[in-house]
């Protein structure tokens, strides 16, 4: 009688299971209400003192849910000002295909009669539409940064993989860089390899060097937003920044004879730390984009609107021959 009872008792909990799970096997639908989106202005103005262009990427937010994407807002203008002085200002006109190809699109440009002078100091950038709400940002222009570098031709070579008796040559670049008292430093590193073209000029790529055969120096990261080496050191006046070690390699064949004159210059940026965080968010995002177990990621924006970032730094190009 126990038996039956408990035989009774378990066949409706077996019939449950099964069309519970069948249930959840269907899903389970939800229906989210998401509030209209108002469009706002939204500006990302990334200006390096030296620069012979001062781009700004001045749009309206718009939503997920839109036809289109985002445009430019009609009639809209950007100036940015120092103390009340006029430094930059866009208008309505001033746009012009920023990239080629696929990727080409209009933004904003100027093209500079003289290379970028910044003054030090606070920066403001304002950007306005006719009825929409001005978008305004503030950065903080740094000096000058201060750096020493060296390099080393054919320190190594390495055997290729091949049977034409091919290797790759190694040349060594050291390099120091300023850490000033009291403030905080944050370097951004390029390495550019130099082509001439025909008509004498030299055109500069950008070159990924590698770690040393010391490893990984846990002061620098290699940001692929700004495809530059990020040199952090977090306000601590004790922090060493120097001594710093990169290998380029070179290759060479019978075939292929190498090129002992490839000119490399090392460029060194001090950026305001709005466009160090935005640069380290759109990395974040960006690896996390395509991770379903990744933590959700926002880009770090500095304006008003909440839409984009003005971001400012100097530079110093250094030839190494």
């Amino acid at each position: 009688m126990a038996i039956q009872f408990l035989r009774s008792f378990w066949l409706p909990g077996l019939f449950i299971l099964l069309t519970g799970c069948e249930k959840w096997a269907d899903g389970v639908v939800r229906e989210v209400n998401f509030p209209p989106h108002q469009s706002e202005l939204a500006a990302t103005v990334l200006l390096t003192e030296g620069d012979m262009k001062a781009v700004a990427a001045l749009f309206q937010s718009s939503s997920a849910f839109d036809q289109e994407a985002s445009t430019i807002p009609s009639d809209v203008t950007a100036r940015v000002e120092h103390n009340g002085n006029l430094l930059l200002e866009w208008l309505p006109g001033d746009t012009a295909l920023l990239e080629t190809g696929w990727n080409n699109q209009y933004i904003h440009t100027l093209v500079l009669a003289a290379p970028l002078d910044l003054p030090e100091g606070e920066i403001q950038l304002i950007v306005e539409a006719p009825d929409r709400e001005t978008l305004t940002a503030t950065a903080t222009q740094p000096p000058m940064p201060v750096a020493e570098a060296s390099m080393e031709v054919g320190v190594d070579t390495v055997d290729g993989w091949d049977y034409y008796e091919s290797y790759q040559i190694i040349d060594r670049i050291r390099f120091d860089l300023q850490n000033r008292a009291s403030t905080r430093d944050i370097h951004a590193v390029q390495f550019q390899e130099g082509y001439v073209e025909g008509f004498g000029d030299t055109s500069w790529y950008d070159i990924n060097l590698q770690y040393d055969d010391t490893g990984l120096d846990p002061r620098m990261v290699f940001n692929q937003t700004c495809n530059c080496y990020l040199i952090d050191d977090q306000g601590l006046d004790g922090e060493s920044l120097s001594g710093f070690k990169l290998d380029r390699y070179r290759y060479y064949s019978p075939d292929w004879p190498v090129e002992e004159d490839i000119p490399l210059r090392m460029v060194v940026n001090l950026l305001d730390q709005p466009l160090a965080d935005f640069y380290r968010s759109v990395e974040t995002h960006s690896n996390a984009s395509d991770n379903p177990f990744a933590s959700p990621s926002t880009v770090y924006s500095n304006t008003s609107s909440g839409y984009g970032c003005f971001g400012l730094a100097s530079k110093v190009v250094m030839r190494l021959d």
